[in-house]
């Protein structure tokens, strides 16, 4: 459950400081550039977060503790 919410803030707020930034944020010479890909990996290593959802899902289902 901490991976996918924490994929998903990291995205969001390289997103957001993207916005910021505009242009800028594509450039290497900032560091946004490789936060943003490093909060993409972040979404798709171990599994993608639409797959620990479900995951998590079926375990709530199931009545098994996420911990």
């Amino acid at each position: 459950m901490a991976k996918v919410f924490a994929g998903d803030v990291a995205v969001d707020v390289s997103s957001n400081a993207l916005q910021v930034l505009g242009g800028y944020g594509y450039m290497k010479e900032y560091p946004l550039e490789k936060m943003m890909r490093d909060a993409k990996i972040l979404q798709i290593y171990e599994g993608t977060n639409e797959i620990q959802r479900n995951i998590i899902g079926q375990g709530i289902e199931q009545g098994i503790q996420p911990y």
